[in-house]
């Protein structure tokens, strides 16, 4: 698993001796020991995509390990975790008996095993709220011991499934920005990634990144480029615009030099382009990145059509000059996958929050009395909005943790409609704890927009 390459996979896992490893492994792993199961469980799940023989071996895995209850350690119980869930084992029994152990170790976990525990069930498409606060809880009491990479790690899970967890996450950064001479640029990169995703990094954050990062620019490739590329994006860094130069720039010359570029890279470089205005700049590239995007076909991972379907507003919207077609499959593909999410959001309870605080909320701007009427999730030109006062065309959207992208560029364009665009902080709200303090945010936020 170690020894495999792009080169020479296919090569590996089609010979027959490959095939007769895996099947002798199969047939003695009733004979083997928690630590033995653990260490077949990490070997299978080095390699990069699967085969039918390695799904087989999985699954047989899976019923040896849930017939071995109370003999596996934290550290066994985490890597057999992570490679079934890598391997596609999801079963109810396989996924039950890793939920019963984790419980029942859980004041042993090191931060380690609880990153690859929480990453598993995100795997699994388990979201079990019981289980996943108590492994918050054992990290905000283990942060002492975590490690860099344990550091990288817990916040990429962590924004993978957008834990809203503030009292972690400050801790977190503290810790990591108190020693970011601990960490290689790679691990600055993803953890500037990680932390845009979750609207927990500040300005001041960017400008300490990009002090220790710049001078070991050089040493990122690939989608560790445009990673850094997005977060200068997500919190609108204009006044680190030569670095987003730098980085585009590197970005584009990696085309002719380096390897293939991700579907998701390409993505992001766009995307930020976009949110930076520094199309104009790059158009060729740009250009070049759409057509090697639509080139392709589109994923079924909701994420990247959803920071897409800003792009294409924008095509639409701001750089039609530029004449670029978007095929019909991307374009529906964009389009169902924003429609899916807004769906998905418009009954949560933070959204029922704004809407009954609205319900009593009266103001005068300007001289001049308001009492918006807010719907869901309305239609706004080509995009759909949390919510819309059809009178005012004030055009609300909350900066949820779980939205891949900033609403500052679909605002920007909503407000080239006409509209009155308003976003609503996610940490800004939740600092807001009663009723009063709400109603305060949203009227001084409204009477700001109105008076603008």
């Amino acid at each position: 698993g170690r020894l495999t390459t792009p080169d020479n996979y296919q090569k590996v896992v089609e010979d027959g001796r490959f095939h007769t490893i895996l099947s002798s492994l199969a047939s003695r792993l009733d004979d083997c020991d928690a630590r033995m199961l653990s260490m077949v469980a990490d070997a299978s799940a080095r390699f990069r995509t699967s085969t039918p023989e390695l799904s087989d071996l999985a699954q047989r895995l899976a019923e040896v390990v849930a017939r071995r209850e109370d003999a596996f350690n934290p550290r066994n119980l985490a890597n057999v975790a992570m490679a079934l869930s890598i391997r596609g084992v999801r079963d109810v029994a396989t996924v039950e008996f890793i939920r019963a152990e984790a419980f029942k170790l859980m004041d042993d976990l090191e931060p380690a095993h609880c990153v690859m525990l929480l990453e598993a069930f995100r795997r699994w498409g388990v979201f079990d709220r019981q289980l996943v606060d108590l492994i918050v809880e054992r990290m905000s009491d283990e942060v002492d011991r975590f490690t860099a990479r344990d550091v990288v790690d817990a916040l990429a899970v962590i924004s993978r499934l957008g834990l809203a967890r503030g009292f972690l996450l400050r801790r977190l950064c503290t810790l990591s920005f108190e020693n970011l001479g601990q960490f290689t640029p790679r691990e600055l990169t993803k953890m500037a990634y990680s932390l845009a995703k979750l609207r927990f990094l500040t300005q001041g954050n960017v400008d300490d990144l990009a002090d220790v990062i710049a001078p070991e620019l050089h040493r990122l490739v690939g989608s560790q480029v445009t990673e850094l590329l997005y977060a200068l994006a997500m919190v609108d860094a204009r006044h680190q615009v030569e670095l987003a130069r730098s980085l585009a720039g590197q970005f584009t010359s990696s085309a002719k030099t380096g390897p293939t570029r991700s579907l998701g890279s390409l993505i992001d470089f766009a995307w930020a382009l976009c949110a930076l205005d520094l199309v104009d700049e790059f158009e060729s590239d740009f250009k070049a990145t759409m057509a090697e995007i639509f080139d392709r076909s589109p994923p079924q991972n909701r994420v990247p059509l959803m920071k897409l379907f800003d792009v294409i507003c924008a095509l639409e919207l701001e750089h039609l000059a530029l004449g670029i077609a978007v095929p019909p499959a991307w374009k529906a593909a964009c389009d169902d996958a924003d429609r899916f999410e807004m769906d998905r959001l418009e009954p949560s309870r933070l959204h029922n929050e704004i809407v009954m605080r609205f319900d009593h909320l009266r103001g005068t701007a300007s001289g001049t009395r308001w009492q918006l009427r807010m719907q869901r999730n309305q239609q706004c030109g080509p995009y759909r909005v949390d919510m819309l006062d059809e009178a005012s065309k004030i055009a609300l959207d909350v900066e949820t943790v779980s939205w891949p992208t900033t609403r500052k560029l679909k605002h920007k364009l909503l407000e080239g409609l006409g509209y009155k665009p308003l976003r609503i902080e996610y940490w800004d709200w939740r600092r807001a704890r009663t009723e009063e303090d709400q109603n305060v945010y949203l009227q001084r936020e409204v009477v700001r927009l109105l008076e603008a």
